[in-house]
């Protein structure tokens, strides 16, 4: 008897166990689709405020055209926040996952809407050229390991995604993208930053297998520790060498309690966002996992190989940012710089290097003078 009566009861525990793991999963769905709710509304209002402050510090010349870029705005800094923010990048990459069709939709529209400016361009023929030249022919790169799916692809898909980043980086302050964005007679760099972070993002969010881990503003002590490191390293190295040759000069300036604030969240969204995401994100990350299999003993030097050659590369890309003499101190520095970053994003990912850039540049903004 006893034994039928413990053989009757087993059935029972099991079932008021998996009522309960059911009722704690239900739960937990609940709370993380409230979590989502509450994030995607943040998201949203975030969007349309800095859209809202942008164009009130600096205004389009005309009504239209400061709607439209507002409008604009909005669109791409809530693309660009759903990717980045932990609780909403996780479960919109799965959805993007499944649903192909609204990727491909989401970058049609990131594609083309921005296109309205060219309402307001003085020259619609130069216009067009340069959009097809530096925002479709690297978009249609970044897509192809996408749309052709036969394995050599898949071991040769890097050399696509960094030609596309190069192209877009040339673009990218606005030297030969001018005619595709001159209808935003202001803020064209700012825009221009903007759409560029937003495409990137998006094309490469499920192309990289582990994007929500390394492309993600979760704020750990561990991230806040490695951007420290290297603000701290940085400044003991490239400081020196900065007033030495006198590319440096003390300089402070304050902007205001306002500026102050709105300078931080302008370089972090329009400077650093961009070219960490180029330069780290995508250039030594595809580096350093497809050139070098991570069995080989030669993995580990290659990895560090791979931040020289990406911080070289962001060097350059500021070969034209300061007068002709101080060309080479400019490259130098930015090159070491960009090894910092770098370092940064292999132990804090995209947080951590932005984190660490964004101060770099703002201090220099505000206490230092570039020759």
């Amino acid at each position: 008897m006893d034994c039928s009566n413990n053989q009757l009861q087993y059935p029972r525990l099991d079932l008021r166990i998996d009522e309960y793991s059911l009722f704690n999963m239900n739960g937990y769905r609940e709370l993380k689709n409230k979590k989502f709710l509450i994030s995607t509304i943040s998201i949203l209002l975030v969007s349309v405020t800095l859209s809202l402050i942008i164009i009130i510090v600096e205004p389009q010349q005309n009504l239209a055209s400061s709607v439209i870029f507002t409008i604009l705005s909005c669109i791409l800094l809530s693309v660009i926040f759903f990717l980045l923010v932990p609780t909403t990048n996780k479960k919109i990459l799965e959805y993007l996952y499944q649903k192909r069709i609204h990727f491909f939709s989401i970058i049609s529209l990131l594609l083309f809407i921005p296109l309205l400016n060219l309402i307001f361009s003085p020259n619609i023929l130069k216009a067009i050229f340069s959009y097809l030249l530096w925002y479709l022919l690297p978009t249609v790169l970044f897509l192809i390991p996408i749309i052709v799916t036969h394995d050599f692809m898949k071991r040769i898909a890097f050399i696509f995604h960094i030609s596309s980043v190069v192209v877009f980086a040339i673009g990218f302050d606005r030297r030969y993208t001018y005619d595709a964005i001159n209808g935003f007679t202001e803020l064209q760099y700012e825009f221009n930053a903007l759409w560029i972070s937003a495409l990137i993002l998006l094309l490469y969010s499920i192309q990289l297998d582990n994007f929500t881990e390394k492309f993600n503003w979760k704020v750990t002590s561990k991230k806040l520790l490695v951007a420290l490191i290297g603000l701290i390293v940085l400044f003991i190295i490239v400081v020196p060498i900065g007033f030495l040759t006198k590319f440096l000069v003390w300089s402070p300036v304050w902007p205001g309690i306002g500026m102050f604030f709105i300078t931080f969240i302008g370089i972090w969204i329009t400077i650093a966002l961009p070219e960490e995401t180029i330069a780290r994100g995508v250039i030594q990350q595809q580096l350093t996992e497809n050139i070098v299999k991570k069995e080989s003993k030669m993995y580990p030097y290659w990895k560090w190989i791979a931040v020289v050659i990406s911080s070289f590369v962001f060097g350059l890309t500021h070969w034209n940012n300061t007068s002709q003499e101080f060309v080479w101190i400019y490259i130098l520095l930015a090159s070491i710089a960009g090894i910092i970053y770098g370092v940064c994003w292999i132990y804090g990912g995209l947080f951590s290097a932005m984190l660490v850039h964004t101060m770099v540049d703002w201090i220099w903004a505000l206490l230092l003078k570039a020759g």
